[in-house]
């Protein structure tokens, strides 16, 4: 905040530039003598008045407190001046000796020889005449505690420094004559005040000068969750990587039954912080988990849980146990305030917040990396999952890799030992449905389920759930895009959208050239990209476009399509115009699967989401004609025209018309896709 300055008193500027009296910094004047104390306090007094919303006149003010005019006018100028703290200095300004700036030199040094005298406030002269000089030397302090670097020195001297400092004045153009290579040990006294200044500043940079190794964490200024007081008033959210060697079974592209080992295997969990409750989880393969992961975690979270078949005839989940969305359906569609996770990127990715605000309307609490005990509820969790069940299971790698788990549960290359991956979905499933079902100290011995259908009977209980609008199309794994629309009447290319490197259209896009130019916000699903659903940007609908043969045959996500097209630019894939991509990606995949155990987790990671598009396919997947997996007979699409650009028409349903006689179909062949 900048002091006005002005040559006449100016009462009302100076209210502007200041914020409201009572927030000002106050000051403690007991240990003053009893007269200084006393003009401290009248002049305090002064000063509330003075910048209070009263209508005392400053003559009145004066003779109220018995201060001087200059007094006053000086102090009121001083208590709005920066403070080193980044406030104001408010009521301290007017403590005894309180400097509220440095000393600023205003003519050149003329040092005497064998002197030390003559040259208080150069060196920071010198920095406000050529700052980057100054630039120069702050760089070369942070370098210090630095590691160092191939062909670099370590832990610079402050003789090193100065040395720089010299060849800077030099090269700035500065002469013999001038400050500080008119001195006779050219500044280097000054330097190395400056230098711990601008060290001290820095915590971890003084730590690091001192030879500490690490410092205490700093007290944080962001905005944090607070105490649960009532379900669903906070919630933790993190991953954890399962210490298990994993195994799946699937058919090659010569219809042949092969196992195969997995990379890694993750687990995504929700935990309701007030009643240690499990809402919702995902499990995600791969080395890392993406923000799609996460969107998915959320989605299970939101949507009511579903029942289960289990593939082990002996699997049951134990009584009182289970979902609470399937226990208590009140619980549907239920929305949390506050979302706890770390610094994960997939946790920070813009989409994820707007998922987050726009959709579930929610704070996020994005602590710290490296601090578990930010998080202990859910890291409890992870820890009672692989002590009790991961490291119990055969095939594990422990928690390390001396671990006597992993050496008493090596399959010794027998992959038929190890657990394939549906089983350990339907255990995962029954082991978290049995951990809300046990009783829980957290909770004063009761289970998670019964702490949360207790809070739900009490009084003040309230649940914020979902709207109805927003419940028939969750569209947490939806994206928007805004795309311009192409084609030329010249050359008789028809209207159509670019996206992700594909060809979208629709027969009531591509009659119409008056569209060409345009613009549309089209959202998509990141699991099956097949189809995108358009808007014009004025909000009205346009309905559903399909993507071009053959990229419209088999679901495929927005990653694999990228890959895809990776692959092909590098020369590594090579197919046919009419084969779909799909199925040459993965025959490239199988040649590698036996061996690397990357392709056979991108391998097992299609088929995983090619099985949630037909559970849960996209809200879209029945509009304007919906498209299938056979297919299509001619042209870029196989759906059939709307009867306007909305695919829901006004007004009542039209009578139905008397059925048709039947006529010959064509034969359609559908196309199976093996992985």
């Amino acid at each position: 905040m900048n002091t006005p300055m002005l040559d006449r008193f100016d009462r009302r500027k100076l209210m502007m530039a200041a914020p409201p009296v009572e927030l000002w910094p106050s000051i403690d004047s007991s240990h003053l003598e009893p007269t200084e104390q006393g003009r401290v306090q009248q002049l305090c007094s002064a000063l509330w008045d003075l910048f209070s919303e009263g209508d005392m006149s400053v003559k009145a003010i004066m003779i109220r407190y018995g201060v001087q005019k200059q007094a006053l006018y000086r102090a009121a100028r001083r208590c709005i001046e920066k403070h080193p703290d980044g406030g104001i200095y408010g009521f301290r300004a007017v403590l005894p000796y309180m400097r509220t700036k440095d000393y600023e030199r205003q003519i050149p040094p003329t040092p005497v020889p064998y002197e030390r005298t003559g040259c208080t406030g150069a060196l920071a002269q010198l920095f406000r005449d050529y700052p980057d000089i100054e630039k120069c030397i702050r760089t070369a302090v942070r370098n210090r505690s630095r590691p160092v670097k191939p062909g670099g020195q370590v832990r610079q001297p402050i003789q090193a420094i100065h040395r720089d400092f010299i060849k800077s004045c030099r090269d700035a153009g500065i002469t013999a004559d001038k400050y500080p290579l008119n001195t006779s040990r050219m500044g280097i006294r000054s330097l190395h005040s400056y230098i711990k200044r601008v060290m001290e500043k820095d915590f971890d940079m003084a730590v690091s000068h001192a030879g500490g190794t690490r410092s205490s964490k700093a007290p944080s200024e962001r905005e944090q969750a607070p105490a649960a007081t009532r379900p669903f008033e906070v919630v933790e959210f993190d991953g954890h990587k399962m210490d298990i060697r994993l195994t799946v079974r699937m058919v090659d592209p010569f219809g042949m039954e092969q196992i195969l080992q997995l990379h890694r295997i993750w687990i995504l969990v929700l935990l309701d912080v007030y009643t240690r409750a499990v809402i919702g989880y995902h499990i995600a393969l791969g080395k890392e988990y993406n923000k799609d992961d996460v969107a998915a975690a959320l989605q299970a979270s939101l949507s009511p849980a579903q029942p289960r078949h289990y593939i082990i005839p002996e699997l049951m989940v134990s009584e009182g146990g289970g979902l609470p969305s399937a226990v208590l359906p009140e619980l549907a569609f239920a929305c949390w305030d506050w979302f706890r996770m770390d610094g994960a990127k997939s946790h920070r990715a813009g989409d994820t917040l707007i998922r987050l605000n726009q959709i579930v309307g929610c704070w996020t609490d994005n602590g710290p990396p490296a601090t578990p005990n930010d998080r202990p509820y859910i890291e409890r969790f992870f820890h009672v999952v692989a002590k009790h069940f991961a490291h119990r299971l055969p095939g594990t790698v422990g928690s390390s890799p001396d671990s006597i788990e992993k050496a008493l549960s090596d399959p010794k290359g027998d992959l038929s030992l190890s657990v394939e991956l549906p089983e350990l979905e339907d255990m995962i499933h029954v082991l978290i449905s049995n951990y809300n079902g046990n009783p829980h100290p957290g909770v004063g011995g009761k289970t998670p389920l019964e702490a949360l259908a207790y809070s739900l009977r009490s009084k003040n209980s309230f649940i914020r759930t979902l709207p109805m609008p927003i419940r028939s199309n969750l569209c947490l794994m939806q994206e928007a895009r805004v795309v311009p629309i192409k084609g030329s009447a010249r050359d008789g290319v028809r209207p159509h959208i670019n996206f992700a490197h594909v060809r979208y259209t629709a027969p009531v896009l591509a009659s119409n050239a008056a569209l060409i130019n345009r613009k549309l916000r089209i959202y998509y699903d990141v699991r099956d990209m097949r189809a995108v659903k358009a808007f014009f940007e004025d909000g009205t609908e346009l309905g559903v476009l399909t993507a071009a043969r053959p990229w419209n045959i088999t679901p495929h996500s927005l990653r694999l399509r990228q890959e895809i097209h990776r692959l092909i630019a590098e020369g590594k894939l090579k197919m046919t115009a009419d084969e779909c991509p799909v199925t040459a990606w993965s025959r490239f995949k199988w040649r590698t699967a036996k061996k690397d155990k990357k392709s056979a987790n991108a391998l097992a990671k299609a088929q995983e989401n090619a099985a949630s598009v037909e559970q849960s396919p996209p809200a879209w997947h029945g509009e304007n004609g919906a498209h299938t997996q056979t297919a299509p007979s001619s042209g870029l699409n196989d759906e059939p025209p709307p009867a306007g650009l909305s695919s829901q028409p006004d007004g009542p349903p039209p009578p139905e018309a008397p059925p048709d006689p039947p006529k010959p179909k064509s034969l359609q062949v559908r196309r199976v896709v093996t992985f």
